[in-house]
Protein backbone atom coordinates (compact mmCIF):
# COMPACT_ATOMS: atom_id res chain seq x y z
CA UNK A 1 0.00 0.00 0.00
CA UNK A 2 1.19 3.40 -1.11
CA UNK A 3 1.85 6.01 2.18
CA UNK A 4 0.52 9.76 1.27
CA UNK A 5 0.60 12.65 2.90
CA UNK A 6 -2.86 12.31 3.26
CA UNK A 7 -2.84 9.04 4.90
CA UNK A 8 -0.51 10.82 7.71
CA UNK A 9 -2.17 13.39 8.57
CA UNK A 10 -5.45 10.64 9.13
CA UNK A 11 -2.89 8.21 11.28
CA UNK A 12 -2.19 11.68 13.32
CA UNK A 13 -6.25 12.57 13.79
CA UNK A 14 -6.78 9.01 14.43
CA UNK A 15 -4.41 8.53 16.90
CA UNK A 16 -5.11 12.02 18.91
CA UNK A 17 -9.00 11.36 18.86
CA UNK A 18 -8.03 7.88 20.25
CA UNK A 19 -5.76 9.57 23.23
CA UNK A 20 -8.57 12.20 24.07
CA UNK A 21 -11.02 8.91 23.66
CA UNK A 22 -9.14 7.28 26.51
CA UNK A 23 -8.73 10.30 28.68
CA UNK A 24 -12.42 11.14 28.34
CA UNK A 25 -13.15 7.08 29.06
CA UNK A 26 -10.87 7.42 32.19
CA UNK A 27 -12.28 10.25 33.58
CA UNK A 28 -15.63 8.47 32.59
CA UNK A 29 -14.51 5.42 34.23
CA UNK A 30 -13.56 6.99 37.36
CA UNK A 31 -16.94 9.00 38.28
CA UNK A 32 -18.98 5.99 37.32
CA UNK A 33 -17.17 3.88 39.76
CA UNK A 34 -20.25 3.52 42.62
CA UNK A 35 -19.78 3.06 46.37
CA UNK A 36 -20.20 -0.21 47.10
CA UNK A 37 -17.14 -1.33 44.71
CA UNK A 38 -15.29 1.38 46.48
CA UNK A 39 -15.76 -0.19 49.58
CA UNK A 40 -13.80 -2.54 51.42
CA UNK A 41 -15.27 -5.46 53.53
CA UNK A 42 -15.54 -3.98 56.79
CA UNK A 43 -17.44 -6.74 58.77
CA UNK A 44 -16.50 -7.93 62.44
CA UNK A 45 -19.51 -9.20 64.17
CA UNK A 46 -22.37 -11.19 62.96
CA UNK A 47 -25.21 -10.58 64.90
CA UNK A 48 -29.27 -11.95 65.27
CA UNK A 49 -31.08 -14.85 66.85
CA UNK A 50 -32.67 -17.98 65.35
CA UNK A 51 -36.32 -19.13 66.53
CA UNK A 52 -39.46 -21.04 64.85
CA UNK A 53 -43.14 -20.25 64.64
CA UNK A 54 -44.09 -23.69 66.27
CA UNK A 55 -44.96 -23.54 70.32
CA UNK A 56 -43.04 -26.95 69.98
CA UNK A 57 -40.46 -27.07 73.56
CA UNK A 58 -36.65 -28.75 72.43
CA UNK A 59 -35.80 -32.15 73.97
CA UNK A 60 -33.33 -31.56 76.91
CA UNK A 61 -29.55 -31.14 75.60
CA UNK A 62 -30.83 -30.11 72.27
CA UNK A 63 -27.96 -27.80 70.46
CA UNK A 64 -28.18 -24.95 68.21
CA UNK A 65 -25.54 -24.74 65.65
CA UNK A 66 -24.85 -21.31 63.77
CA UNK A 67 -22.23 -21.24 60.70
CA UNK A 68 -21.27 -18.53 58.46
CA UNK A 69 -20.07 -19.67 55.10
CA UNK A 70 -18.76 -18.52 52.00
CA UNK A 71 -21.52 -19.79 49.30
CA UNK A 72 -20.38 -18.49 46.41
CA UNK A 73 -19.67 -21.67 44.28
CA UNK A 74 -22.53 -23.36 43.29
CA UNK A 75 -20.71 -26.36 42.49
CA UNK A 76 -18.44 -27.24 45.15
CA UNK A 77 -19.08 -27.16 49.13
CA UNK A 78 -19.39 -24.14 51.11
CA UNK A 79 -16.35 -22.88 53.30
CA UNK A 80 -17.09 -22.22 57.24
CA UNK A 81 -15.77 -18.74 58.10
CA UNK A 82 -17.09 -19.01 61.66
CA UNK A 83 -19.87 -20.74 63.57
CA UNK A 84 -21.60 -20.87 67.66
CA UNK A 85 -22.89 -24.04 69.20
CA UNK A 86 -25.12 -23.48 72.30
CA UNK A 87 -26.02 -26.04 74.48
CA UNK A 88 -29.98 -25.78 75.35
CA UNK A 89 -29.89 -26.24 78.74
CA UNK A 90 -33.12 -25.21 80.37
CA UNK A 91 -33.24 -22.96 77.14
CA UNK A 92 -35.62 -22.71 74.54
CA UNK A 93 -35.52 -20.15 71.47
CA UNK A 94 -35.21 -17.84 70.66
CA UNK A 95 -31.23 -18.30 70.74
CA UNK A 96 -29.08 -15.41 70.22
CA UNK A 97 -25.86 -15.94 68.37
CA UNK A 98 -22.92 -13.46 67.62
CA UNK A 99 -20.00 -14.63 65.45
CA UNK A 100 -16.85 -12.82 65.20
CA UNK A 101 -15.30 -12.22 61.67
CA UNK A 102 -12.40 -10.42 60.38
CA UNK A 103 -12.96 -7.79 57.41
CA UNK A 104 -10.23 -9.38 55.97
CA UNK A 105 -11.74 -12.53 55.49
CA UNK A 106 -14.45 -11.51 52.96
CA UNK A 107 -14.58 -10.65 49.21
CA UNK A 108 -16.48 -7.98 48.15
CA UNK A 109 -16.93 -10.78 44.83
CA UNK A 110 -18.25 -13.58 46.90
CA UNK A 111 -21.29 -13.93 48.84
CA UNK A 112 -21.20 -15.23 52.80
CA UNK A 113 -24.29 -16.62 54.21
CA UNK A 114 -25.66 -17.66 57.87
CA UNK A 115 -27.44 -21.53 58.25
CA UNK A 116 -28.59 -22.52 61.16
CA UNK A 117 -29.76 -25.70 62.70
CA UNK A 118 -30.75 -27.47 65.93
CA UNK A 119 -30.15 -30.74 66.80
CA UNK A 120 -30.79 -33.32 69.34
CA UNK A 121 -28.57 -34.41 72.29
CA UNK A 122 -28.49 -37.27 70.04
CA UNK A 123 -27.60 -35.72 66.88
CA UNK A 124 -30.83 -36.07 65.09
CA UNK A 125 -31.47 -32.64 63.28
CA UNK A 126 -34.94 -31.31 64.00
CA UNK A 127 -35.16 -27.86 63.04
CA UNK A 128 -33.06 -26.23 59.75
CA UNK A 129 -32.60 -23.00 57.97
CA UNK A 130 -33.84 -23.43 54.70
CA UNK A 131 -32.91 -20.44 52.49
CA UNK A 132 -29.86 -18.28 52.13
CA UNK A 133 -29.49 -15.14 54.38
CA UNK A 134 -26.69 -13.32 52.93
CA UNK A 135 -24.95 -10.69 54.83
CA UNK A 136 -23.37 -7.23 53.45
CA UNK A 137 -20.01 -7.45 54.63
CA UNK A 138 -19.69 -3.56 53.96
CA UNK A 139 -21.25 -3.38 57.19
CA UNK A 140 -19.03 -2.98 60.25
CA UNK A 141 -22.34 -5.17 62.57
CA UNK A 142 -24.32 -7.25 60.34
CA UNK A 143 -27.35 -7.81 62.17
CA UNK A 144 -29.36 -10.45 60.45
CA UNK A 145 -32.46 -10.30 62.64
CA UNK A 146 -34.29 -13.30 63.72
CA UNK A 147 -33.76 -16.20 61.38
CA UNK A 148 -36.74 -18.32 61.23
CA UNK A 149 -36.00 -22.46 61.42
CA UNK A 150 -38.58 -25.11 59.74
CA UNK A 151 -39.34 -28.67 61.14
CA UNK A 152 -37.28 -31.30 59.98
CA UNK A 153 -39.79 -34.35 59.53
CA UNK A 154 -38.21 -37.67 57.62
CA UNK A 155 -35.39 -39.14 57.29
CA UNK A 156 -32.64 -36.24 56.29
CA UNK A 157 -28.95 -36.72 55.73
CA UNK A 158 -26.56 -35.01 57.43
CA UNK A 159 -25.08 -33.44 54.32
CA UNK A 160 -28.39 -32.84 52.63
CA UNK A 161 -29.50 -29.60 51.03
CA UNK A 162 -32.91 -28.85 52.42
CA UNK A 163 -34.79 -26.92 50.34
CA UNK A 164 -38.50 -25.12 50.78
CA UNK A 165 -40.93 -26.09 48.35
CA UNK A 166 -44.33 -25.45 50.87
CA UNK A 167 -45.02 -22.41 48.16
CA UNK A 168 -45.11 -24.75 45.38
CA UNK A 169 -47.34 -27.36 46.73
CA UNK A 170 -49.74 -28.85 46.79
CA UNK A 171 -48.36 -31.46 44.18
CA UNK A 172 -49.76 -34.66 42.51
CA UNK A 173 -48.31 -37.32 40.53
CA UNK A 174 -49.81 -40.17 38.61
CA UNK A 175 -48.32 -43.12 36.63
CA UNK A 176 -49.97 -46.41 34.95
CA UNK A 177 -49.02 -50.37 35.21
CA UNK A 178 -50.13 -50.61 38.32
CA UNK A 179 -51.81 -47.71 38.06
CA UNK A 180 -50.90 -45.33 41.28
CA UNK A 181 -51.35 -41.56 42.28
CA UNK A 182 -49.72 -39.95 44.67
CA UNK A 183 -50.38 -36.03 46.18
CA UNK A 184 -48.49 -33.90 48.74
CA UNK A 185 -49.54 -31.04 50.30
CA UNK A 186 -47.72 -29.02 53.18
CA UNK A 187 -48.93 -31.41 56.00
CA UNK A 188 -49.40 -34.42 54.41
CA UNK A 189 -48.21 -37.04 51.51
CA UNK A 190 -51.16 -39.91 50.31
CA UNK A 191 -49.57 -42.66 48.17
CA UNK A 192 -52.66 -45.13 46.31
CA UNK A 193 -51.66 -47.94 44.17
CA UNK A 194 -54.30 -50.20 41.85
CA UNK A 195 -55.55 -53.04 43.58
CA UNK A 196 -54.92 -52.31 46.82
CA UNK A 197 -57.54 -50.63 48.80
CA UNK A 198 -54.92 -48.89 51.52
CA UNK A 199 -53.71 -45.70 51.72
CA UNK A 200 -50.31 -45.17 52.64
CA UNK A 201 -50.74 -42.09 54.66
CA UNK A 202 -47.28 -40.19 56.24
CA UNK A 203 -47.02 -36.67 57.37
CA UNK A 204 -45.00 -34.69 54.37
CA UNK A 205 -40.96 -35.07 54.86
CA UNK A 206 -38.83 -32.18 54.64
CA UNK A 207 -37.46 -31.73 51.04
CA UNK A 208 -33.99 -31.78 50.37
CA UNK A 209 -32.16 -31.72 46.80
CA UNK A 210 -30.18 -34.37 45.62
CA UNK A 211 -28.52 -33.99 42.41
CA UNK A 212 -31.17 -32.09 40.22
CA UNK A 213 -33.72 -33.62 42.01
CA UNK A 214 -35.96 -33.19 45.39
CA UNK A 215 -35.90 -35.59 47.84
CA UNK A 216 -38.89 -37.03 49.96
CA UNK A 217 -38.07 -39.78 52.25
CA UNK A 218 -41.50 -40.75 54.30
CA UNK A 219 -40.38 -43.85 55.50
CA UNK A 220 -41.72 -44.68 58.57
CA UNK A 221 -41.98 -47.45 61.31
CA UNK A 222 -44.71 -49.57 59.34
CA UNK A 223 -44.00 -48.51 55.00
CA UNK A 224 -41.22 -47.24 53.77
CA UNK A 225 -41.78 -44.67 51.09
CA UNK A 226 -39.29 -42.30 49.52
CA UNK A 227 -40.01 -40.22 46.05
CA UNK A 228 -37.62 -38.49 43.56
CA UNK A 229 -38.92 -35.59 41.66
CA UNK A 230 -36.92 -34.71 38.55
CA UNK A 231 -37.68 -31.42 36.74
CA UNK A 232 -37.67 -32.92 33.35
CA UNK A 233 -40.27 -33.48 30.16
CA UNK A 234 -42.17 -36.30 31.26
CA UNK A 235 -44.51 -37.96 29.11
CA UNK A 236 -48.10 -40.13 30.86
CA UNK A 237 -47.31 -43.90 28.99
CA UNK A 238 -51.09 -43.98 28.14
CA UNK A 239 -52.12 -40.72 26.99
CA UNK A 240 -49.07 -39.03 26.19
CA UNK A 241 -49.99 -35.91 27.72
CA UNK A 242 -46.78 -33.65 28.70
CA UNK A 243 -45.97 -33.08 32.39
CA UNK A 244 -42.80 -30.83 33.71
CA UNK A 245 -41.43 -33.53 36.26
CA UNK A 246 -40.70 -37.28 36.46
CA UNK A 247 -41.60 -38.93 39.35
CA UNK A 248 -40.16 -42.15 40.92
CA UNK A 249 -41.68 -43.90 44.20
CA UNK A 250 -40.09 -46.20 45.92
CA UNK A 251 -43.04 -48.13 48.20
CA UNK A 252 -41.86 -51.28 50.36
CA UNK A 253 -39.57 -52.63 47.95
CA UNK A 254 -41.53 -51.62 44.69
CA UNK A 255 -40.69 -48.76 42.22
CA UNK A 256 -43.27 -46.78 40.31
CA UNK A 257 -42.37 -44.42 37.94
CA UNK A 258 -45.07 -41.80 36.63
CA UNK A 259 -45.24 -38.00 35.65
CA UNK A 260 -46.28 -34.77 38.05
CA UNK A 261 -46.80 -31.45 38.51
CA UNK A 262 -49.29 -29.43 36.24
CA UNK A 263 -49.20 -29.45 32.25
CA UNK A 264 -50.50 -26.04 32.44
CA UNK A 265 -47.31 -24.52 33.86
CA UNK A 266 -45.81 -25.46 30.64
CA UNK A 267 -47.79 -23.36 28.89
CA UNK A 268 -47.95 -20.41 31.17
CA UNK A 269 -45.51 -17.76 32.16
CA UNK A 270 -44.00 -17.60 28.47
CA UNK A 271 -44.93 -16.13 24.83
CA UNK A 272 -44.79 -18.59 22.26
CA UNK A 273 -43.85 -17.43 19.16
CA UNK A 274 -45.44 -19.33 16.02
CA UNK A 275 -43.33 -20.77 13.30
CA UNK A 276 -44.96 -23.02 11.20
CA UNK A 277 -49.01 -23.66 10.74
CA UNK A 278 -49.80 -26.89 9.14
CA UNK A 279 -46.73 -27.77 7.50
CA UNK A 280 -47.34 -24.39 5.39
CA UNK A 281 -44.18 -22.02 7.38
CA UNK A 282 -45.29 -18.80 8.14
CA UNK A 283 -44.78 -15.30 6.32
CA UNK A 284 -41.58 -13.94 6.32
CA UNK A 285 -41.58 -10.58 8.78
CA UNK A 286 -44.57 -11.76 10.09
CA UNK A 287 -45.04 -12.05 13.92
CA UNK A 288 -47.43 -14.70 15.64
CA UNK A 289 -48.00 -15.33 19.40
CA UNK A 290 -50.16 -17.19 21.78
CA UNK A 291 -50.07 -16.29 25.37
CA UNK A 292 -51.38 -18.76 28.08
CA UNK A 293 -52.90 -17.77 31.41
CA UNK A 294 -53.40 -19.58 34.64
CA UNK A 295 -56.89 -18.35 34.55
CA UNK A 296 -57.55 -20.75 30.94
CA UNK A 297 -57.04 -17.47 28.67
CA UNK A 298 -55.66 -17.59 25.51
CA UNK A 299 -54.72 -14.31 23.68
CA UNK A 300 -51.94 -12.68 21.17
CA UNK A 301 -51.31 -11.34 18.19
CA UNK A 302 -51.74 -12.78 14.44
CA UNK A 303 -49.86 -11.60 10.86
CA UNK A 304 -52.75 -8.49 11.00
CA UNK A 305 -54.93 -9.05 13.57
CA UNK A 306 -55.44 -9.78 17.64
CA UNK A 307 -57.35 -12.72 18.73
CA UNK A 308 -58.64 -14.28 22.11
CA UNK A 309 -60.30 -17.11 23.33
CA UNK A 310 -60.51 -19.78 26.31
CA UNK A 311 -59.01 -22.66 26.61
CA UNK A 312 -59.56 -26.09 28.87
CA UNK A 313 -56.75 -28.57 29.73
CA UNK A 314 -58.15 -32.42 30.87
CA UNK A 315 -56.36 -35.61 31.42
CA UNK A 316 -56.69 -36.47 27.20
CA UNK A 317 -55.85 -33.04 26.13
CA UNK A 318 -56.23 -29.59 25.33
CA UNK A 319 -58.90 -27.34 23.29
CA UNK A 320 -60.45 -24.29 22.54
CA UNK A 321 -63.66 -22.27 22.84
CA UNK A 322 -64.93 -19.73 20.68
CA UNK A 323 -62.40 -17.53 19.39
CA UNK A 324 -62.66 -13.88 19.16
CA UNK A 325 -60.39 -11.39 16.40
CA UNK A 326 -60.27 -7.99 15.81
CA UNK A 327 -61.29 -7.28 11.86
CA UNK A 328 -58.59 -5.04 10.33
CA UNK A 329 -57.99 -5.30 6.88
CA UNK A 330 -54.55 -6.25 5.68
CA UNK A 331 -52.79 -7.38 2.38
CA UNK A 332 -54.85 -10.95 1.19
CA UNK A 333 -51.72 -12.87 2.00
CA UNK A 334 -51.64 -11.58 5.68
CA UNK A 335 -55.13 -12.10 6.17
CA UNK A 336 -55.65 -15.82 4.81
CA UNK A 337 -52.25 -16.60 7.36
CA UNK A 338 -54.32 -15.41 9.82
CA UNK A 339 -57.46 -17.21 8.98
CA UNK A 340 -55.57 -20.16 8.42
CA UNK A 341 -53.73 -19.90 11.63
CA UNK A 342 -57.34 -19.70 14.05
CA UNK A 343 -58.94 -22.39 11.89
CA UNK A 344 -56.67 -24.92 13.13
CA UNK A 345 -56.49 -23.32 16.47
CA UNK A 346 -59.92 -23.51 16.70
CA UNK A 347 -60.06 -27.75 15.99
CA UNK A 348 -56.55 -28.12 18.36
CA UNK A 349 -57.76 -31.07 20.76
CA UNK A 350 -54.00 -32.25 21.91
CA UNK A 351 -50.38 -30.57 22.61
CA UNK A 352 -47.06 -31.92 22.85
CA UNK A 353 -43.75 -30.46 24.08
CA UNK A 354 -40.76 -31.80 21.62
CA UNK A 355 -37.50 -32.74 22.95
CA UNK A 356 -35.87 -29.22 21.87
CA UNK A 357 -39.09 -27.32 23.50
CA UNK A 358 -41.44 -26.35 20.93
CA UNK A 359 -44.90 -26.18 21.61
CA UNK A 360 -47.38 -28.59 19.13
CA UNK A 361 -50.54 -28.21 19.04
CA UNK A 362 -52.83 -30.88 17.14
CA UNK A 363 -56.30 -30.52 15.56
CA UNK A 364 -58.95 -33.68 15.48
CA UNK A 365 -57.69 -33.96 11.55
CA UNK A 366 -53.94 -33.79 12.69
CA UNK A 367 -53.38 -30.47 11.62
CA UNK A 368 -50.62 -28.88 13.79
CA UNK A 369 -49.41 -25.40 14.78
CA UNK A 370 -45.69 -25.33 15.99
CA UNK A 371 -44.71 -22.16 18.46
CA UNK A 372 -41.34 -21.68 20.40
CA UNK A 373 -41.07 -19.99 23.94
CA UNK A 374 -39.49 -16.87 23.38
CA UNK A 375 -37.67 -17.37 26.66
CA UNK A 376 -37.59 -20.62 27.99
CA UNK A 377 -38.99 -20.25 31.91
CA UNK A 378 -36.92 -22.32 34.85
CA UNK A 379 -39.75 -23.45 36.74
CA UNK A 380 -39.94 -24.87 40.65
CA UNK A 381 -41.71 -27.65 41.68
CA UNK A 382 -45.36 -27.43 40.89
Amino acid sequence: MHITPAHVMLIGFTSLLAAGCSQINSKNSASDTTPQEQAAPATEQVIGSISYRERIALPPGSVAHIKLSDVSRADAPSILLAEQNTTMFAKQVPVPFTLKVEPAMFDLRNSYSVSAQIRSAEGQLLWTTDSANLIDVTQPVADMGTLMLIKVSGAVADDAEIVDVNAFLPFAAQGNEPGWTLKVDNERMSLNRQNDPTTILTPTPTTTREDDSYHFNASTEANSVIVDVTPELCRDSMTGMPYPYAVSVKVNGDTLKGCGGSPQSLLTGREWIVEDVDDKGVIDNTRMSMNFTAEGLLGGVLACNHYSTGYQLTGEGLTTQAIASTNKACAPALMNQDGHFLEVLGDINRFEIDNAGALLLYSSDNRSIKARAQEPANRPLQ
